[in-house]
Parts: structure tokens; C-alpha cells; sequence
């Protein structure tokens, strides 16, 4: 089912990958990054809608506001448009903290966007050798054997920003911008 109905339009859709690293030089002139934290999605979206479809927006807020989860596309980025045509599966199981799966063959291409079943993480593929994907961030929970990777009409799963100013200018034609961060818990 749809996060809106046809009368709300959603534009100036922006995904954002945050990703906690710092950088150093060390004394030899090389330079050294390290991930510091976990990766996380936000994104920042603007609703736009007539005064008479204002209750759609409330519900919308009122529902969502106070930290539960919903689901939403990634815009043109939920569409995969590479080689891969058919279903791909994990082929082996692995492990909560690995970036490495085997997976059947696949012809999933670098910086692809990718969900596993039996999780709602997006992770992006970062190395693909054979029939093993690399994946960034690590993984946050176990992939089974025969689990589906998701590659296409990837759905992220998000909470709006407690620093939303839910200011509304009453006029015909409304439009409010809202911000939201990934929730994979």
C-alpha cells in the first residue's frame, strides 16, 4: 500500500549516507580512514497538497510523528537499472558483522542498493568477485541460505526527525518539507 494517496505529491526527494569515519595522515604521507560508527540512511522529502486534502498530511504526522516506523521508496534510486534479471539468493549463510555473501549467480553491479528478507537494512555493494558481494555496512544481522536479496523497488524503512519544523502555511496549495533517519532496529 502506497505512503500517500494520489493527491499528495512528493518531491525534492534527497538520500543522504551518513557515515561516521575519520581521516588521518600518518607520518610516512599516507592516508588512513577508518568507520567510526554504524551507516545510516536519512532523507529529506517535500510533501506537496490542496488545503481540502490536509487531513491526509495530519494523519500522516499523527501517525508517524511520535517515532513509529513507515515505509518509502527511494525514489528513482529504488529502481535497479543494470544487468541483473533474475532472482539472486544467499547460497551460504552469513554471519551478524560480515560484508562478504555468497550469493547464486548474479551480475549485481558495484554501488547497487540491496536488502536482504529477513532484514529491512539498505546496504550498498562495495566489491563483487564471482559470486560474492561485499557489502557496506557490515551486516547487522545473519543472512540465511536461500534468503532473496532485494535489488529492486528497495523499500527503506524510516522515522521523521524529532528537529522537523512542522510549520504549515495555510493556503491553497501546502507544501512542507520533512526529514527522516533509517530505522533498521
Amino acid at each position: 500500500m502506497p505512503l500517500f494517496s494520489k493527491n499528495i505529491k512528493i518531491g525534492d526527494y534527497t538520500l543522504s549516507s551518513i557515515e561516521p569515519r575519520y581521516s588521518n595522515r600518518s607520518w610516512t604521507g599516507s592516508q588512513i580512514q577508518r568507520s567510526t560508527g554504524i551507516q545510516y540512511y536519512s532523507i529529506q522529502f517535500t510533501l506537496n497538497f490542496n488545503k481540502k486534502n490536509i487531513q491526509e498530511y495530519q494523519n500522516f504526522i499523527a501517525t508517524y510523528g511520535q517515532g513509529a516506523a513507515f515505509s518509502m521508496d527511494l525514489g528513482h534510486l529504488s529502481t535497479y537499472y543494470g544487468s541483473q534479471t533474475t532472482a539472486v539468493r544467499a547460497t551460504v549463510a552469513a554471519a551478524k558483522g560480515v560484508s562478504a555473501i555468497t550469493c547464486n549467480g548474479n551480475t549485481l553491479e558495484v554501488g547497487t542498493l540491496i536488502q536482504f528478507q529477513n532484514h529491512k537494512k539498505i546496504y550498498r555493494i562495495i566489491g563483487h568477485v564471482g559470486n560474492v558481494l561485499t557489502v557496506f555496512p557490515a551486516l547487522l544481522a545473519s543472512v540465511a541460505i536461500n534468503e532473496t536479496v532485494t535489488y529492486n523497488n528497495v523499500q527503506g524503512s524510516f522515522t521523521l526527525d524529532v528537529d522537523n519544523d512542522l510549520k504549515l502555511n495555510v493556503q491553497n496549495v501546502m507544501s512542507i518539507t520533512l526529514k527522516a533517519t533509517e530505522d533498521f532496529t
